[in-house]
């Protein structure tokens, strides 16, 4: 298949997702307490965006899209002279297609991911579209220079709506020439500042996730929590999004450091955060004044102190540790080491903590995390292990719900229907990564439900939303 394959389906539609997508597009409330339609985010640190959990290999199973026949060996011959005017009418079933562009990295940087997301894709497809409906894949190839050109190539093969693109820089190259064309945008970002009317970001992003830990923190009791963060853009955005929800719940944020890149210089911020040092001379301090002593109750409470390493509580009741693989476990694995008692103090983090493996860090056990519905994430990895023989990251779900989103919404009555009333709905769609909602300034609104780690896997403490309330944008 070439890049410039556009992929129909005809034939049987996913009923069970196409019935709730409907239902919420009319506003209907489901028979389980008014569920939306059924229908997260990843990139790059740098650019203040959440990075992907790693990609996936390319050994998976060819498309399970059907090859269309070369019809190109048979070329018509023209007249000499051509007549003096010349009517083309396409056929019905051409003025009737449904086209929509899908903006992804199939060459240079990202080329994995964006391989993994038409794949996702074509899923969507096979299961729901009908034979109207016409997905057209062009390729962004991974930079901003090629996510311009794709968009006007979006916009010249007469689509009604763009899925796409990736990455927050290629988002801003390519919205100029889409909203000029009256078309909207749903791209996978998570980075807000690329968003607005008509761009709307699907992208799990850390503000959504750092408000929902701590709102439920703050529920519980939590009074003052610390924070370890990532350096740079990224970083910046997690504090902000802190000190927001703190404000907002009354928690204090008692401490913040950056973590750095090694072993070492996470365990540096770790000592500092927890206030180790002044911990420590605290402690040393009584024992000098109880040594020597020689009543008994002084020889107790010097026997006492010997068996600790600091004296007095560390800052905080609360820490959140906003970061994922190697560096959650060096994290982690720091904390006792200078003297934070995670059974006094909760540690918290984001919905990369649902990765498998997660809970063998034993100060991790019984620490709270935000993610998407993970039971709905895995029922569709096993949907995609299935057809390609790998394991998705959790960004190929977003494309599966858009392009599901997409068919739905191009498969209505009285014709498609993209327009920025119908993809701001209050009600919201929901689908393999669960309950969501796009907001009138291009951002997006997710259902997220709170975890706690445990040795093996997690378990939910706090279930995700089932329906969304009034909102004020």
């Amino acid at each position: 298949m070439t890049l410039s394959s556009e992929f129909s389906r005809p034939g049987a539609i996913f009923v069970c997702i196409a019935a709730l997508l409907v239902a919420a597009c009319q506003d209907t409330k489901t028979g389980d307490g008014g569920n939306g339609p059924v229908l997260s985010a990843a990139v790059n640190a740098s650019r203040g965006e959440t990075p992907l959990p790693g990609n996936p290999s390319l050994q998976r199973k060819s498309s399970p899209m059907p090859v269309k026949p070369n019809t190109a060996s048979k070329v018509a011959t023209l007249p000499v002279t051509p007549p003096e005017s010349v009517e083309l009418t396409p056929p019905e079933t051409v003025r009737n297609q449904v086209r929509v562009a899908l903006l992804v990295p199939l060459s240079g940087p990202g080329s994995a991911v964006g391989q993994v997301l038409l794949d996702a894709a074509t899923l969507a497809v096979f299961d729901i579209a009908n034979g109207d409906f016409v997905l057209v894949p062009i390729d962004t190839k991974g930079t901003a220079e090629g996510a311009l050109s794709a968009a006007e190539e979006a916009v010249a093969a007469n689509v009604k709506l763009v899925i796409g693109p990736v990455f927050s820089d290629a988002v801003s190259a390519a919205a100029p020439p889409i909203l000029e064309a009256g078309l909207n945008m749903l791209a996978f970002s998570n980075n807000s500042a690329v968003s607005e009317p008509g761009v709307y970001l699907l992208g799990l992003s850390p503000e959504a996730q750092i408000e929902r830990v701590v709102r439920y923190a703050a529920a519980r009791g939590l009074q003052r929590i610390a924070a370890l963060v990532p350096p740079g853009p990224l970083g910046t955005r997690i504090t902000k999004a802190l000190r927001g929800s703190a404000a907002i719940t009354g928690i204090k944020v008692s401490r913040l450091r950056e973590f750095g890149a090694t072993p070492g210089e996470i365990a540096a911020s770790i000592k500092l955060i927890s206030n180790y040092d002044d911990r420590r001379a605290a402690l040393l301090k009584q024992r000098k004044e109880l040594e020597g002593q020689e009543d008994e109750g002084s020889r107790r409470a010097l026997t006492r102190l010997e068996i600790l390493e600091t004296i007095g509580p560390v800052p905080f009741d609360a820490l959140l540790v906003a970061a994922s693989g190697q560096d959650l476990i060096n994290a982690a694995a720091q904390l006792g080491n200078y003297d934070i008692d995670t059974k006094r103090t909760r540690i918290l983090g984001t919905s990369d903590w649902g990765a498998e493996g997660t809970g063998r860090e034993p100060t991790l056990v019984g620490a709270w995390f935000a993610t998407p519905p993970m039971d709905a994430a895995a029922n569709f990895a096993e949907k995609y292990r299935k057809m390609y023989e790998i394991s998705p990251p959790a960004i190929a779900a977003s494309a599966y719900d858009l392009v599901a989103l997409a068919a739905i919404l191009g498969s209505q009555e009285n014709g498609p229907n993209f327009d920025q009333a119908t993809l701001t709905s209050e009600s919201g769609f929901a689908g393999f990564g669960g309950l969501f909602r796009f907001l009138n300034n291009g951002s997006s609104e997710r259902s997220l439900e709170i975890r706690e780690v445990q040795t093996r896997g997690s378990r939910v403490i706090d279930p995700a939303r089932k329906r969304f309330g009034n909102r004020a944008n």
